[in-house]
């Protein structure tokens, strides 16, 4: 599922300085928010279109005490995350 949702990120760098998603918080509608831990990074793409470069991140998350595999989306130029897809 597509989702393409902006997020609140805490990240840290690993020693080649390279970014590495850790916690990320999303708000609803009510402007309540859920937190969620990474639990693992799977695969990490970098990719560029129309000039744009981004660091594409598939990981495992618990979500409702379910591991889903989730893509998010970080977008180097304006420094902003993104839980892109979701799937069960």
């Amino acid at each position: 599922m597509v989702l393409n949702k902006n997020i609140e990120m805490v990240a840290a760098f690993n020693k080649d300085g390279k970014v590495v998603p850790v916690r990320f918080r999303i708000f609803s509608e009510d402007e309540s928010y859920s937190v969620f831990t990474i639990k693992k990074i799977l695969k990490v793409d970098e990719i560029k279109v129309d000039r744009v470069e981004s660091i594409i991140f598939n990981c495992i998350s618990t979500i409702n005490n379910v591991d889903k595999n989730i893509e998010l989306k970080y977008i180097k130029d304006t420094c902003k995350w993104y839980l892109y897809k979701m799937s069960s």
